[in-house]
């Protein structure tokens, strides 16, 4: 596109009632405001500008490198936000267009922004188009007052400046899209509102129409474009977001066996053929790859599955690459290790900062003691190698292929190729033990 975005994410938020600003909470795992940031990204814009509170200076962004910040140190309204956005614009031309999006709208998509510049080519005179929501039934929101032309619109009224009109629309402002040249000639005309003293952004509208140019709104989809001011709003748009994403990869060819209950994060990637039990988490950054199959109550964050069996119960966290053929079983849990082709961990385990070779048999109960409470320490583990039940494999320790390790033993010492270890106490037997006790006597 020829132009900018500003995306306004100065407010505090307090009606969430949290320490943490309102555009940082997260949907699926990434924040509302870089939620915007990524769809405007996708517009391929100039520049993007993201106006913040100066208090969060310190928070970061996922998408930081693509992002300018300006900076809103007295909170004097949108109008205002919007004008600390145009001294950071290196582009200071007055040609193209400005987006002008809000960083608690954060399900708006790059379909829809495009729909606001294919409308804003229909007439040379157009100087803003309004991207609309249908606010029926809903209070505290501004509306638009439409015009005499069809789909244009004179006005946006604010809710405490609202008077009864019979031109006023059941529709609400969600975004702008406004010609440069329009927006640097009128900012600084807009007066304060006489109910709150603060500079609205919308009055463009009014004074773009005042002036003989025309003002256009294309409607957009609600669920799309609602905002987020209260817990119970986050959560619904949380719920928006889980069933556009079950969508999603129900249409991409992934096995959901009961879609309600599986969870994704905002990056997660399935390939066709995989198949999801009921009640499996996906968190941040996880790669499924063809034919695999995650079984029920699973959590897996940070993680990449090849064509293996995951499941039930269990947890991958981030760093582990599960290869083709491998199976993990109930209750394991694995970090930042590789589990090689054909290997199976199938009860009851912990395996931590390891490498484990292809065909080995972790049995259950086995653990790699990882952190010696100030440093952790990587375990590798061969080819071929059998681990018996209860083992503990104390890092750094190295295991060869075709290595045997006896049930109970803590390994603390290198293991060549093709050796038994075993380390544990010899076992005593005591012959009689329990008929010499029932012969004694309670002593009380």
């Amino acid at each position: 596109m020829n132009g900018s975005v500003i995306i306004l994410a100065a407010g505090v938020g307090s009606r969430l009632k949290s320490s943490v600003p309102k555009v940082y909470h997260k949907i699926g795992g990434l924040s509302l405001i870089d939620h915007v940031i990524g769809t405007a990204k996708a517009l391929n814009p100039s520049e993007i500008v993201a106006v913040l509170n100066p208090k969060h200076k310190d928070i970061e962004l996922v998408f930081e490198s693509s992002v300018k910040r300006a900076y809103q140190d007295v909170p004097k309204g949108t109008a205002d936000a919007v004008k600390c956005a145009l001294e950071s614009l290196q582009n200071d031309s007055s040609d193209g267009w400005v987006y002008v999006l809000y960083g608690d709208i954060p399900l708006v998509s790059s379909e829809t922004l495009l729909k606001l510049a294919e409308i804003s080519k229909t007439c040379e005179k157009t100087a803003v188009v309004v991207l609309a929501m249908d606010s029926s039934g809903t209070y505290g929101l501004g509306r638009l007052e439409c015009a005499d032309e069809k789909g244009t619109v004179k006005s946006i009224i604010e809710a405490k400046d609202m008077l009864s009109s019979a031109k006023i629309l059941p529709l609400c402002n969600a975004g702008l899209l406004i010609r440069k040249n329009i927006l640097k000639r009128f900012i600084n005309e807009i007066e304060p509102s006489a109910s709150t003293g603060e500079f609205y952004i919308t009055e463009i509208v009014r004074l773009a129409h005042q002036s003989g140019h025309v003002c256009r709104y294309y409607e957009g989809d609600k669920d799309e474009l609602l905002g987020v001011n209260t817990r119970a709003e986050l959560a619904l748009l949380e719920k928006i977001f889980q069933e556009r994403e079950r969508k999603k990869h129900l249409d991409n060819g992934v096995t959901l066996v009961a879609p309600e209950t599986t969870f994704f994060s905002h990056n997660t990637q399935i390939e066709s053929d995989v198949v999801v039990y009921p009640y499996v988490v996906f968190l941040e950054n996880v790669v499924i790859k063809r034919g695999a199959h995650v079984g029920p109550f699973c959590v897996v964050e940070g993680s990449t599955i090849a064509n293996a069996k995951i499941g039930p119960f269990s947890r991958l966290r981030t760093g582990t690459e599960i290869q083709d053929g491998v199976r993990i079983g109930n209750f394991v849990e694995i970090k930042n290790s590789v589990v090689s082709r054909e290997s199976k961990i199938n009860h009851l385990s912990y395996v931590g900062d390891a490498n484990i070779g292809k065909n080995t048999n972790i049995g259950a109960g086995t653990i790699t003691c990882n952190y010696d409470g100030i440093k952790k320490h990587r375990t590798a583990v061969g080819e071929n190698v059998f681990v018996g039940s209860n083992a503990a494999l104390v890092a750094p320790v190295e295991i060869g292929d075709n290595v045997t390790i006896g049930a109970g033993s803590v390994i603390v010492k290198n293991v060549e190729n093709g050796a038994l270890a075993i380390a544990r106490n010899n076992q005593t037997n005591i012959a009689n033990w329990n008929t010499k006790r029932k012969n004694k006597k309670c002593v009380e």
